[in-house]
């Protein structure tokens, strides 16, 4: 949770404070905003599946905390509504632009906007970007061009933070908790899904993410108070 705590302080996110948490997936993060900084946070996703996952997890953890289903491109709140809106490692697989535009409608004058993720460096292969967005649908920014995505939509004072050193520790941290049963599950897994075909896709997207072209940052940026 070090990147959700660093961006929860670039946010200003403290007691009391309203939060939109978009493609909140499972809870983890507004749990962890709720029992940690104390903010008052509402998780937004589009599946059913995570909705219900993300209210076990808080109620596990008594903790009061609004999960909605609803669109990151059509956010059903109206203008001005939260003083922080977040989303983590999902903004590259949306229409980016629609959906920071949209975290920015409902967000209050002077809030913030935060996400963080991948991220390409300058020199990577157009061909290596290509094939990991017909393969996981992803398609990154470098972190000039998330920026630049982000003022396009209308935040101010836009932060880019480079934290591709993080990921090496991360892909360890992965392999060092999955037992050697856990992989053959995974494997079989996804050959019973995809095939053969799919398990090398799988294999290729690793190699990717695993890359010297792949790096990942932090952007929080400010609705300005009109």
């Amino acid at each position: 949770m070090e990147i959700t705590e660093e961006l929860a302080e670039l946010c200003g996110i403290q007691q009391g404070t309203s939060v939109l948490d978009v493609a909140c997936g499972t809870g983890e993060t507004a749990c962890y905003l709720a029992e940690k900084r104390g903010a008052r946070v509402l998780g937004v996703d589009g599946s059913d599946l995570m909705i219900e996952r993300a209210r076990e997890k808080a109620n596990q953890r008594n903790l009061t905390i609004e999960f909605k289903k609803g669109d990151a491109h059509h956010l059903p709140f109206d203008d001005n509504t939260f003083d922080v809106v977040i989303s983590e490692c999902t903004m590259c697989i949306l229409d980016k632009e629609k959906a920071i535009r949209e975290m920015w409608r409902v967000v209050r004058p002077n809030g913030y906007v935060g996400f963080h993720d991948i991220c390409w460096k300058g020199d990577t292969p157009q061909q290596m970007k290509t094939r990991l967005a017909e393969i996981e649908g992803e398609r990154p920014e470098t972190l000039a061009g998330w920026k630049d995505v982000c003022e396009k939509a209308g935040l101010v004072d836009v932060q880019a933070i480079d934290r591709s050193a993080l990921i090496p520790p991360w892909m360890k941290e992965t392999t060092r908790n999955l037992s050697l049963a856990s992989i053959f599950k995974i494997i079989r897994k996804v050959i019973g899904l995809w095939g053969f075909s799919g398990l090398l896709d799988v294999w290729e997207s690793e190699r990717i993410f695993q890359s010297r072209h792949t790096g990942y940052g932090i952007l929080v940026g400010r609705k300005p108070n009109k």
